[in-house]
């Protein structure tokens, strides 16, 4: 069940990025506590949320980019982590999962920048939660490369994501609809965790 939160708090004076951090801050709390940084080294629990990223990205890639117009498309290409996620899973012998994973929909280009703000947000979190893998031996090259991602080209990647997305949503009607994609990605999310991990957490 998706959260009743639908839309961005009342604009004052902060840009499109403050505003989605506030919009997603319960939602965003609510999948950190699904993963669990210390439970990531228990390779049971790693497996299951290796597995639901590579059913998630296999929809949600080609969603956003049937969302967004053409010239956009070389750039999502660019970001995919999918491949380093496909990686892990067949370093560590893990079987990919059965079918692709139901993503939101995503009806606009603004709801589909709205999503790219979870995801790439991801990418910058990753190289944080790599730090910790590293404790249980695992590293870029043995199983964490997803994570890893883009290593130190990460943070720039970001910032040139949060210039984008402060172009792309300057129209308070886009930002309401990004908010609204931003959470419902995080939901998805974190009920897909919940399904595979067979755990419960309160909805925000």
């Amino acid at each position: 069940m998706f959260s009743a939160v639908r839309s961005c708090p009342p604009a004052d004076r902060a840009g499109p990025l403050a505003q989605l951090r506030a919009a997603t801050r319960a939602h965003h709390q609510r999948i950190d506590r699904l993963m669990d940084l210390r439970r990531m080294r228990d390779p049971g629990h790693y497996a299951g949320v290796l597995r639901v990223f590579d059913a998630f990205l296999a929809a949600w890639e080609p969603a956003v980019a049937a969302a967004l117009p053409p010239q956009w498309h070389a750039w999502l290409d660019a970001r995919s982590r999918r491949p380093f996620l496909e990686r892990d899973l067949a370093v560590l012998g893990i079987a990919p999962a059965d079918a692709d994973a139901r993503v939101p929909s995503l009806s606009s280009a603004a709801a589909a920048w709205g999503s790219v703000y979870v995801m790439e947000g991801s990418a910058l979190g990753g190289q944080f939660i790599t730090r910790s893998l590293a404790e249980a031996g695992l590293f870029p090259h043995r199983g964490a490369a997803y994570f890893h991602g883009w290593g130190e080209r990460t943070a720039s990647m970001w910032r040139d994501c949060r210039t984008t997305l402060e172009e792309q949503l300057a129209d308070p009607r886009a930002l309401a609809d990004a908010c609204d994609a931003a959470c419902r990605t995080f939901d998805t999310l974190s009920n897909l965790l919940e399904s595979a991990l067979h755990e419960r957490t309160a909805v925000a």
